[in-house]
């Protein structure tokens, strides 16, 4: 077992060997969690959980957004721009994290400043995919998810944006199922005699 200095469920953190159906962990949530005694760091998302909260699963960029950033440094990385832009992307790309737990949608973007979107999942009331041609045959696309009133969470664009799409979809019914039970627990309760 891996030590941790601060306590966290097994479940609320998927690569600690929790049995959740989530992808492995890569990208921003894998990339730079290494410390220097081996133990893995907690990400924004895992630091910021409610009491309970699990994460069913963990968005990622797709490995073209990497390999467009080498290229960028490798065709113009004798300019300056080629450098800027690569420094600029890496640090996106490892510092934004999108996710999906058992009660919200989570985005964090920013390396200095945490700006972050969240949605719960009982305000979901649509979602819009864009995958293009390429998209589809290298497997990455856009997804908006669409809340209550003025409420939106666009994620950037991610691999698996269809698996993820249907992990929120699965959240939101489990959520809906166990609101409903516990509506009708609590009726059974109020009908009972004293």
């Amino acid at each position: 077992a891996l030590y941790t200095p601060w306590p966290i469920k097994a479940s609320a953190c998927p690569h600690r060997g929790a049995s959740n159906r989530n992808t492995p962990l890569s990208g921003p949530l894998a990339s730079s969690q290494q410390t220097r005694r081996g133990q893995t760091a907690m990400t924004y998302i895992e630091k910021h959980l409610n009491a309970g909260e699990e994460i069913l699963m963990t968005g990622r960029f797709h490995w073209l957004w990497y390999a467009r950033a080498w290229a960028a440094l490798i065709l113009f990385g004798w300019l300056i721009i080629g450098l800027v832009y690569f420094i600029y992307e890496m640090i996106r790309l490892v510092t934004t994290e999108f996710a999906v737990t058992d009660r919200r949608l989570i985005k964090k973007t920013g390396f200095i400043a945490a700006n972050v979107d969240q949605m719960s999942l009982e305000a979901i009331e649509g979602a819009s995919m864009k995958q293009g041609v390429i998209g589809r045959i290298f497997g990455f696309g856009n997804l908006d998810i669409e809340g209550r009133g003025e409420g939106e969470v666009d994620f950037p664009t991610m691999a698996a944006p269809a698996a993820f799409l249907r992990e929120v979809n699965e959240a939101r019914q489990r959520s809906e199922r166990a609101s409903i039970d516990r509506l009708a627990d609590d009726l059974e309760d109020h009908q009972q005699p004293r």
